[in-house]
This record gives structure tokens, sequence and C-alpha cells, in this order.
């Protein structure tokens, strides 16, 4: 009869876990216990056809949600003037962020409890029903509906970071992490590809049918070769049936999570736009939005939950674990707001045609490309409290010279956009890293990864939430102005002036044909002005963003670097296959 070796899992006892961690704080210092699990924890099977084909399945997933954040912002203006103009237009991307916040904490810890493969699946599956709602949609609201899905599945595959870590050495970790996001360059390229589609069929939608047709592709991948272990495998260890975990799960504080990130965030997008910001429309929703979070905090800290959503035995991993997070969250606030400002700023200022536009929104995309290959490196060159560091001051310092850019200097703003991207992507990255390794048990590592990418996503949103009212407020505020001041020279009227600048901020031709009397030079005083207010919105936010950038600095400097013990010939997650073939091996049942 074959012998069983089995790996030490977690108890299922979340107290005892908890109390467990204290003692590790107290007794032995944590880090030491986060290398003895990685040395005991997973087979040593080497990279294998079954793995890398796995990670192959999940570049694929992880392109087709790329491609559902990167096509979008690109072409929002080009769809809020077909189907609007509607002032609500930017939650077509705000959806994304809110959607995928809210989900990756989800698919992460309950991957983590009943096995990863069909949450994958369903994150596959919500991708290609959101492109079709997109592709058909007859209104903005439609979009934004198409918007949450997108989110809603992105969130479900942002466990990618996580699984991809798990599926390979841990020695290869950082190699694969940052291929893995370098891969990411069949999505980058998306933006350049959209606009030449609409340069030649003056037609949005088939940006979205190219997307159904990737998706679908990786759906069919990721069925065929991600096996990772299946909830029989993990019920080996727990030894608990579905309905007892789902009756433990922490279904209150999911409530409560999910309630208090989208009032917050719907509270921080109407101010300043559908409501003022001292409404009670605005404030209603950020301050009980808040206070929902703050209790949720408490709520998980000092409650008696068997399966909570955010087990507190992760953040007393403090340096480990919770500072990455905070710093993430801080790379993520920067990457996502200035994706978001520069498409619009780019391809106001300097694009002259569609094709243009493709290619200046393309400086962001091929940052986070860059970035990828140069984590890469990150093992080789040690040290990734100061890679960290360095990226997080380089980046910083970017967006404060950003708050200087003008209308004559548009390769200025490409290089300083650019590094604001690679600075981020290096930035995020090694801190997901950093938080795979600096969890107590790798049967967590979902659940890292979800909250690395929940920290990341909602802070993303707010980021964009925030900088596009700042911009905004300020570009309403400057327009009128600005064009006035141009115009002077004409000596129009006031009733001709106030058309003018509601034609420039329309930025359409029909626009201007429709005032009598309008020549090129008195349509491009109007339109110069307007780019001179949007500028001055703009130079606000990047000021506003110099304030994250600075406590990211600072946070950075608590983060530990990676233990060279860490880096084990293990593999934590062994394919089905693989599995199969060492129990043939050893004789041995392998759980």
């Amino acid at each position: 009869m074959a012998s069983t070796t089995c790996e030490k899992a977690p108890p299922t006892d979340m107290q005892h876990v908890d109390s467990m961690a204290t003692d590790t704080v107290e007794n032995v210092d944590i880090n030491e216990q986060i290398v003895q699990h990685l040395m005991t924890t997973g087979q040593e099977v080497g990279m294998t056809w079954h793995s890398v084909f796995a990670v192959i399945s999940m570049m694929f997933c992880y392109n087709s949600y790329v491609m559902t954040l990167v096509i979008p912002p690109a072409i929002l203006s080009y769809i809020n003037t077909d189907l609007g103009p509607d002032p609500s237009y930017t939650w077509i991307t705000v959806s994304w962020n809110l959607g995928g916040a809210i989900f990756v904490t989800v698919a992460g810890r309950l991957s983590d409890i009943f096995g990863r493969r069909y949450f994958m699946i369903a994150g596959s599956l919500l991708l290609v029903v959101g492109s079709i709602i997109c592709a058909t949609g007859q209104t903005i609201g439609q979009m934004i509906a198409g918007g949450a899905i997108f989110g809603a599945g992105s969130g479900l595959l942002e466990v990618v970071f996580g699984a991809v870590q798990e599926v390979v050495p841990n020695k290869y970790r950082a190699i694969f992490v940052g291929l893995f996001d370098a891969s990411s360059i069949v999505a980058e390229i998306m933006p350049l590809v959209s606009w030449v589609i609409i340069s030649n069929t003056n037609n949005w939608r088939i940006c979205y049918y190219v997307m159904i047709g990737f998706q679908s592709l990786s759906f069919v991948f990721l069925f065929f070769f991600y096996h990772p272990p299946t909830f029989a495998d993990k019920q080996a260890l727990h030894g608990k049936s579905p309905m007892q975990l789902l009756r433990a799960f922490d279904w209150l504080g999911l409530f409560l999570f999910i309630t208090g990130c989208t009032l917050f965030i719907l509270g921080l997008s109407w101010g300043g736009t559908t409501h003022p910001w001292t409404s009670a429309a605005t404030l209603a929703p950020i301050i009980i939005g808040f206070i929902t979070i703050v209790a949720l905090g408490f709520y998980e800290a000092y409650t008696d939950i068997k399966e909570p959503l955010f087990p507190p035995r992760l953040f007393k991993a403090v340096r480990q674990f919770t500072i990455p997070i905070i710093v993430m969250a801080v790379g993520g606030m920067q990457y996502y707001s200035s994706a978001t400002l520069w498409t619009r700023l780019s391809q106001l200022l300097y694009a002259s045609d569609e094709i243009s536009k493709g290619l200046y929104a393309e400086v962001i995309p091929l940052g986070s490309v860059v970035g990828g290959i140069l984590v890469v490196f990150s093992k080789r060159i040690g040290h990734q409290r100061w890679q960290v560091f360095f990226a997080v001051s380089l980046q910083t310092a970017c967006i404060g010279i950003m708050s200087t850019c003008t209308l004559d200097n548009a390769p200025k703003s490409i290089v300083l956009s650019f590094f604001i991207s690679v600075c981020a992507t290096i930035n995020i990255l090694n801190c997901m890293i950093l938080i795979g390794f600096g969890i107590i048990y790798q049967e967590d590592i979902g659940t890292a990864a979800g909250l690395a990418g929940t920290s990341r996503l909602l802070a993303g949103a707010v980021a964009v939430a925030i900088f596009s009212n700042v911009t905004n407020g300020k570009y309403a505020s400057s327009l009128a102005p600005a064009v006035a001041a141009n115009l002077a020279p004409f000596n129009l009227s006031a009733a001709t002036v106030k058309q003018l600048t509601a034609a420039a901020k329309l930025g359409t031709a029909a626009a201007f044909s429709a005032i009598p009397g309008v020549t090129p030079a008195i349509e491009a005083a109007a339109v110069l002005g307007n780019k001179q207010a949007y500028l001055q919105g703009a130079h606000l936010s990047y000021e506003v963003a110099l304030a994250f950038g600075l406590c990211g600095c600072i946070a950075a400097l608590f983060i530990p670097s990676v233990d060279v013990r860490k880096w084990t010939a293990q593999t934590v997650a062994v394919q089905q296959a693989d599995r199969h073939a060492l129990e043939e091996k050893t004789g041995q049942t392998v759980v």
C-alpha cells in the first residue's frame, strides 16, 4: 500500500492560527517562520511542460483583462462623442477599477479555500460577456455596465499574480512575474491598434470584437492547460465539506467590504461633477463608506470568525506583508491615474490625428512592459527594498516635473510619463513578490494576492476619481477665461464668445461650423484656450499626486528585501499531471 506525504497546512481553526501568528511575532522572528515553511512546502518538480503551459494560459488571461484596462481609456473620448456626450462617461473606466478591487479579494480568499481553476474560468467568461455588452452598447450607461463586468472578471483573474508564483519553483518567482508582466505587450499595443482601426473604419466597436476573439482564445487555453490543486486536494488537508466552509465564511465581512468600497468610490466620483462637493449626495456616501470600511477593519480584527475575509494573521507580518501592500497601493494610485490623465492630456494637447493618438496612448503601456523586463532581474540585483525605494522616488520626481508640462514640449511629457509607468511597474511587481514571500503559510497566497490587488485597484479607483475631479474642476473654472482671453483681439460679442467656448469644449468641427462668422483664426484661438484650460487642470492633478508619491517614498524605506533563503526549489502548487507523475515515481500519494 502506497504511503502518503502531505505538507503542513495551516490549521483550520482561525482563532488558533491567529494565536500562533501572535506567538510567532513575540517569540520567534516571523521571517524565520516564513523561511522554514517555504523550505518544507510543496515539491521539487522543477519547470515541466505542464507548468510552462499553465503559465502561458495565465499569460493569455492577463492579456485578456489588460485589454479591458487599456483599450476603453484610449478611445474613451471617441466613445463619448458617439454615444454622448455624457458627463458620467469616465465611469466606463472607474467601474472597472471598482469591480476589480472588490472581486479580486473574493476570488483570492475563496480560491484558497476551494481551488483556483473555476474562479479563473469564470473570470475569463465574464470578460467575454463584458466585451459583447460593450460591442453592442447604445448608451453610456450600457458601456458602464460592460465596464463593471470587465472589472468583476478582471478581479477574478487578478489572482494570477499569486497563481503564477505558486506554479513555478520559488527560486524563479521574480523571473516569471517579470516575464508575466512583459508578456502583456500583446495587450499593451492595443491602444495603437484601436486607433488604427478607428482611423480606417470609423467604428470603435471593432475594438471590442477583437477583445472577444482574444478572450475566447484565453478561455480555451485556461480550460485545457491550467490544472492546479483541486478542492479534493485541499479537502484532504482540512477535512471539511463545501457546505461547512461556506457556512464558516465571513459573509458579513464581504457585505461590509462591498458596501463600503462602493459608497466611498461613488461619493468621490460624484463630487464636483454630478453633485457639488459640499452636497449631501456627495458627502453622505463618502462618509458612510469610509466608516463602513473602518468598521470592517475592527470587525475582522476583534471578532471570532472561522474563515475571515481578511485573515488578521497576514497583517501581523507588518514589514513583510502590510507595508508592501501600502507601497503597492501608492503605485496603483500613480499608475492608473497617470494612465487616465495622460490619455486625455496627450490626445487633446499633442495628437494631430487618430494614429498619433494611438502612438501617444502607447507611452504608459510601453513603460509597463519595460518595467516587467527589468523585474526579471530583480533576484539577480537583490536589495528589493532599494529597488522599490528608487522606483517610487523617481516616479514621484517625474510626477512633480509633469506639473510643469507645456503645450510645445511633447517629448518632455512623453519621457516623463514613460518613466512614471516604468517605475510604477517595478514598484508593484517587486511588492507582489515580497508579499508572496511575506506570508507565514503559502496556502494563503491567493488571499495575499487578492488583498494586494484590492489595495492597488481600489487605490487606483480612488486616484482616478480624485484626479479626474481635480482636473475637470480646474478645467471647468479656467475654460471660459482662457477662451475669452484668446478671443479678445477679435472683438466678438459676449454671446459669440460663449458659443465658441462651448464649441471648444466639445472639440468637433460640427460645433464650430454651427456658429456664424467663425474663421479658421477664431477657431484656432478658441481651441488653444481649451488646451490651456485643460493644461491648468492637469498641472493641479500632478501636484496632488506628488503628495501621495512622497508618502510612498517614506513607506518604501520600511519594507525588507527578500531573504535569499526563500529562493527555494519547491513548487507550492504542483499541476495535476506533474503530481500524478511524482506519485508514480515515488509510490507515495502527494497531497
